[in-house]
Formats: structure tokens, sequence, C-alpha cells
């Protein structure tokens, strides 16, 4: 079966992920899109900052949601609310994080700190899956450190996902306590790809063509891309052409990097997105026009 979702996935991103960015990147070829990650427990509470971020206005646009839960009374409860409540329409999947490397989000016992939970993690897969109103995934990685990599936990969680028949699973083949700038590891990756009954979504370091290229002939069913796309919404089109040629895209210009900031600023402005994002995607698509090519992270230029 065609999976339904496409291939070319744009990741949820703090601070990055607003409707502008989401659809300017479907736009240029993003076949999904998300909505930054989100505490299911402020959904429940109905948090106003909270709810300000669900901006899935157009039903154009592929939209996913991600929810960080690890009680599964409240991913019940935040379920409910996804289904009730009109903000979340326009949805298209529900996905749970178990990979977020934040200390804080460690700490309080969520994200990457279940992944060796086996009991807990089926439970909240079981209901997930038997509850969501929508087709759902999770997002993982090899485990919260080594030691967890090394005792292959990341085996026990696609089992779990295996039996209860999600609808996909995303992987980051890095474990949580890794740097930033730290390898994937592929080997890890196949291995789960070899044992999965479910289709696989291939995340980290996905930066152009060649490298998408490489999940997708492991095995993928599609690849999920955050930085590369901050700042170049064109990525998605660049990976489809080479897939589809293998030609590699030319070399964009300052007009280009002010043209798409153009098309930027109107949806955001249309919207009314918060300050946060637009500040973030100004001083970015600022720094292209001026040959920065880098990836600079939300929090050194919102708080730099």
């Amino acid at each position: 079966m065609l999976f339904p979702f496409g291939k070319l996935w744009l990741s949820p991103m703090e601070s990055v992920s607003d409707f502008g960015f989401r659809k300017l990147c479907y736009q240029h070829g993003a076949s999904l899109t998300f909505i930054e990650m989100l505490h299911a427990e402020a959904i429940v509470r109905k948090n106003k900052a909270t709810l300000d971020l669900v901006d899935s206005y157009d039903p154009s646009v592929p939209t996913g949601i991600q929810f960080l839960a690890s009680k599964p009374a409240i991913l019940r409860k935040a379920l409910e609310s996804v289904n009730k409540d009109q903000r979340f329409s326009n949805l298209s999947v529900i996905d749970l994080n178990f990979g977020c490397p934040s200390p804080t989000v460690i700490r309080s016992g969520n994200g990457p700190a279940l992944l060796k939970r086996t009991q807990r993690l089926t439970e909240l897969l079981t209901l997930f899956k038997k509850q969501s109103p929508l087709p759902c995934g999770i997002k993982i990685r090899l485990g919260l450190n080594n030691a967890e990599k090394l005792n292959k936990v990341y085996l026990h969680v696609l089992e779990a996902a295996n039996s209860v028949g999600l609808d996909y699973l995303t992987v980051h083949p890095k474990t949580a306590s890794d740097s930033s700038q730290a390898p994937v590891d592929h080997a890890a990756l196949q291995e789960i790809i070899d044992h999965a009954t479910i289709p696989i979504v291939g995340n980290g370091f996905v930066v152009d063509g060649p490298s998408a290229k490489k999940l997708l002939t492991m095995g993928c069913s599609a690849v999920m891309i955050a930085r590369a796309a901050v700042g170049h919404p064109w990525i998605f089109e660049e990976i489809a052409q080479y897939l589809d040629t293998g030609a590699l895209p030319r070399k964009k210009t300052a007009k280009d990097y002010e043209q798409a900031w153009n098309s930027y600023a109107a949806l955001a402005q249309s919207h009314g997105t918060k300050k946060k994002y637009y500040d973030y995607h100004q001083e970015t698509f600022q720094l292209r026009m001026k040959g920065d090519l880098r990836y600079h992270a939300p929090a050194r230029i919102l708080n730099g």
C-alpha cells in the first residue's frame, strides 16, 4: 500500500514551526508538516499559551500535532480534546514524542526517559492507537544513553509499536545524551527497518538529496527534515528533484532568500503569528541574504 503521508516531512521545531513556515515549506514540496511539540497536560488544563500554538488554519496544508505525554490518563484526555475542540480541526496525524533530549523533559520522566519503561510505554501506545481520532505514530531515539542503546531498548519499543499497529515510527538514530553533532547510527536504523512491520521514518542529518536517498534506499518510507529547512524552504523540492533525476540544486541568491522571507512574512502577518516565530525567521532569512548559511538555534537568536 502507498504510504499516505508522502516522503518528505517537516519536523516539529520549537519556536520555528508556525503556520507561515509550515505553509511555505508545503508550497516548496513538504508532504507533511508538524506544529511544535506540545505538553499533553497543558492541553488538558486548557493552557491558553499552549492552545494558541495550535495553528492548523489551512486544511490544504497537511499538518500533524505532536504531544509529550507520560501518563495514560492525561493522554486519553488530550486525545478527547483533539476529537472535540474545533481548534484541532484540519489535522492529519497525531504524534507522541519519546525523543526530545531536553534535560527538563527527561527529568520530568517524559520523552526518552520512557524508552526503557516497556510496560508503561506499551500501555501508552495501546491507548494511543485505540483512542486516537487520527492516524498516529511516535518519534524515538535509540535510548536515553549509550547503555540503553547497547541493551537495544529501541527494539523493545519497536516491538510495542508493531504489536499495536501504529501508522508509523520516526527514528532519530542517536541517544538522547549524544551531542547535536554526534553522527547518526545507520546500522541501528537498519536493524529497526529490518524488524519493522510498520512504516519507518528516518530523521537526523537529512540535509540534501543524497542524505535523503540513503535513508529511503535503506527502507525508510519517508524522511523527516529539521534544521536543513530553516531559512531554506526549497530543501523539499530539491530532494524531490534529486530523487527523480539525480540533479543537484543551484545555489540560492540573496534575492531568493528575500523573496522567501517576503512570502513567509505575508503568511505570518495574515494569520497573526506569535512574535517569537516572526523574529526568528526574520533574523534567519536576513542572515541568509548576507551569505550566512549556518543553522542558528532559536534560543541563540531570540535570546542573544
